[in-house]
């Protein structure tokens, strides 16, 4: 399953290198970054046995902490949820 990340612009002093292997370790083993265009970073929830709902709650509060605009969106399987909602 693929979860996206639609952003404006990146927090002040986070690189998108940064913000890639921030990513990464969050997600661990339940998932990877694996690409995006610009303003959206993708992600590949690898383990089909893991609940997506974890991932998505661990997406979103590793957002709020590094500072990311109100309207940041992550979409996931079509459904679009604000990171502040």
């Amino acid at each position: 399953m693929e979860l996206y990340i639609h952003y404006k612009e990146l927090p002040e002093g986070l690189t998108l290198a940064d913000f890639v292997g921030e990513l990464n370790e969050v997600l661990d083993d339940t998932g990877v970054v694996c690409g995006g265009e610009d303003n959206r970073l993708d992600l590949d929830l690898e383990d089909e046995k893991v609940n997506p709902k974890h991932a998505q709650m661990a997406v979103k509060a590793y957002l709020q902490r590094a500072g990311f605009a109100k309207d940041t969106i992550i979409e996931i399987g079509g459904m679009e949820i604000g990171l502040y909602e």
